[in-house]
C-alpha cells in the first residue's frame, strides 16, 4: 500500500515561514517590539481574534538582537490539515487500528521502518559558535514568570540502558548564560531517560527551529518507544537527517539553533513560576539544570517561540488536530465509541468528553475506563459519558444532558489514588489526587433506572416541511 503524501516540499523552518507567507497565513511585523511581554501581546491577541485559524507572527526587529523570532506557526487548523495530510495519516491509524487484516497493519509497519533516520556527522558548517544563551532573543513570556523561558525546544535525549532516542518539548527557564532548568514531567520521555540513569550525568541536544514534522513529531505522545524522527519521516514522506558529534544525541540536521549539553543526578534548582496553560502561574518546583557546554546558530538564526496561557492559543489549536489523528485508534479500544472531545477550555489534559452507542448495561463506564487506559489520556481529571444524540462540542447540549440524565448518588464515580498531570495544582500532591466519571447517558433498569424514560420532544418532520412552504411568506 502507497500513502500519497501532500504536495509540499518544506525542509526547514525558513521554508515553512516562506510556504505560510505565501498562503496568506503569516503577519510580518516589522515595528522594533521588545522579547519582554511584548510578543506574548501580540501572538496573544492574535490567536484571541482568530482561534484556530491565526496566523504565525513573524517579528523582524527584536530589540538587542538580529535573530528574527516567529510565533504561532502551527496555530491554523487549515495548515495542519494541509500540512499533514490529514486524511492520509488518519488512513494509516485506521490501518495500524483494525483488526484481522494483517497485510494492511504490516505495510503501515513498513512506512514507519522506511522512514528511520538518517544520522551524519555534524561538522559545523552553515552554523558559528555562539556564547550562551544570552546570544538568543529568549522571551519573557508573562509578567510575573521566574525569568525567561526556552518554549519550543526539541530536547533529545537517549536511554541510558538501550540507547533508544526520546525528542519532546519541555520547557526551559534560563537562570545565567550557561544553565537552565529542564522541565520535563515524570512521564514524559525525557524525565523517564534520566530516571534510568543512576548516577553522573546524561547527554542532552536541544534543537531550536526546525521543520514542521519533526515539531509535530516531538509534540504528539506516541507510544512509548516509538521513535520521533521516524514518525516525522512518515509525515515528511522522507527520511529525518539528523546530525551527531557522536558525544551527544542526534538532533535535527535542518535546526536554526543547536545547544548541547548535559543534566547531571543531584543537579536540581527551583524552576517557576511560569505562566502555563492552565491559565495560571506554575507553582515553583525542583527540576534538573541543564548545563550548556556547546551552542551552534545559523546566521541570524529565526528563533522559534510558543505562547501558551488562558486558552485560546496555539497549543489548543495543536491538541484539537491530535485528537482528530487518535480518534481512530481510541474508537477501535472500544467499537461503542463514536465520538470524543478534549476541549480546550477542559486544558487537554483535565477534561473529556465521549459519545457512546450504549448496547448493554454499563458500557458508559466501560468506555471511560477504556480511555483512561491509554497513554496521557490517563491524566483526565475529569470523564463524562454521553449518548451518541448529544453534540460533545456543543455546550448546550452538553449541560442539558448533564442536567436531565444524571442522578448524583447512582451516576458519578470517584476515583481515589489516581495519577494526575503535573501541572494540574489543584490536587495537593503532584502527579496524584483524584478523579470524577460522569455517566450522563439515559439509563435503564440494569442501571437502576426503575421508570420509563422519557421521550425527547421534537417536531415530525412532515410538520416541519409543511410550515417550511409557508415560512417566508407568513414572515415577511
Amino acid at each position: 500500500m502507497e500513502y500519497d503524501m501532500v504536495d509540499l516540499v518544506i525542509s526547514d523552518l525558513r521554508g515553512f515561514l516562506e510556504y505560510l507567507g505565501k498562503k496568506g497565513r503569516r503577519k510580518t511585523i516589522r515595528q522594533e517590539v521588545s522579547r519582554d511581554l511584548e510578543i506574548t501581546e501580540f501572538s496573544d491577541r492574535a490567536c484571541r481574534e482568530s482561534p484556530n485559524s491565526a496566523p504565525a507572527m513573524f517579528f523582524e526587529d527584536v530589540s538587542g538582537f538580529d535573530s528574527p523570532v516567529a510565533t504561532n506557526i502551527l496555530a491554523s487548523s487549515e495548515t495542519l490539515s494541509e500540512l499533514f495530510g490529514t486524511e492520509r495519516i488518519l488512513g494509516m491509524l485506521r490501518t495500524l487500528s483494525s483488526n484481522g487484516e494483517n497485510l494492511r497493519i504490516l505495510d503501515a509497519a513498513r512506512a514507519l521502518i522506511s522512514a528511520k533516520p538518517k544520522t551524519i556527522g555534524f561538522s559545523g558548517k552553515n552554523y558559528a559558535k555562539i556564547g550562551g544563551f544570552d546570544e538568543l532573543p529568549i522571551l519573557k513570556v508573562w509578567p510575573n514568570d521566574a525569568g525567561r523561558y526556552i518554549t519550543q525546544p526539541i530536547v533529545v535525549t537517549r536511554d541510558p540502558e538501550d540507547g533508544s532516542l526520546n525528542a519532546g518539548i519541555y520547557r526551559m527557564q534560563v537562570f545565567d548564560n550557561e544553565s537552565a532548568g529542564m522541565h520535563w514531567q515524570a512521564q514524559k520521555g525525557g524525565a523517564m531517560h534520566f530516571g534510568k540513569l543512576k548516577e553522573g550525568s546524561m547527554k542532552v541536544t536541544v534543537a531550536l527551529g526546525t521543520d514542521p514534522y519533526n515539531l509535530l513529531s516531538a509534540i504528539t505522545p506516541l507510544p512509548e518507544g516509538m521513535n520521533e524522527f521516524s514518525a516525522s519521516g512518515v509525515l515528511r514522506g522522507s527520511r529525518s537527517l539528523l546530525v551527531s558529534n557522536g558525544e551527544y544525541p542526534p538532533a535535527p540536521a535542518n535546526a536554526e539553533t543547536l545547544l548541547f549539553g548535559s543534566v547531571s543526578k543531584g543537579d536540581y534548582a527551583v524552576e517557576g513560576p511560569f505562566g502555563d496553560h492552565t491559565g495560571y502561574y506554575s507553582i515553583p518546583q525542583e527540576y534538573p539544570v541543564f548545563r550548556l557546554e556547546a551552542a551552534y546558530s545559523k546566521r541570524n538564526a529565526i528563533y522559534p517561540a510558543s505562547i501558551v496561557g488562558f486558552p485560546w492559543n496555539e497549543d489548543a489549536t495543536i491538541g484539537l488536530f491530535l485528537t482528530e489523528l487518535l480518534k481512530p485508534v481510541l474508537k477501535s479500544m472500544n467499537r461503542c465509541i463514536r465520538d470524543i472531545y478534549l476541549p480546550p477550555e477542559g486544558l487537554f489534559t483535565n477534561t473529556c468528553f465521549v459519545s457512546i452507542s450504549k448496547r448493554v448495561p454499563g458500557e458508559a463506564k466501560k468506555a471511560m475506563f477504556s480511555l483512561l487506559g491509554f497513554g496521557q489520556l490517563s491524566f483526565i481529571k475529569i470523564m463524562v459519558a454521553f449518548d451518541d444524540d448529544i453534540d460533545i462540542r456543543d455546550t448546550k447540549k452538553v449541560l442539558w444532558a448533564l442536567s436531565s440524565r444524571v442522578e448524583p448518588e447512582r451516576d458519578i464515580q470517584i476515583i481515589k489514588g489516581a495519577p494526575l498531570d503535573s501541572l494540574d495544582h489543584s490536587s495537593g500532591t503532584v502527579n496524584f489526587g483524584s478523579k470524577v466519571l460522569i455517566d450522563a447517558t439515559r439509563k435503564g433498569k440494569e442501571e437502576g433506572y426503575y421508570r420509563d424514560w422519557p421521550d425527547v420532544i421534537s417536531m415530525s418532520d412532515e410538520i416541519k416541511k409543511r410550515v417550511d412552504k409557508k415560512w417566508n411568506s407568513a414572515m415577511r
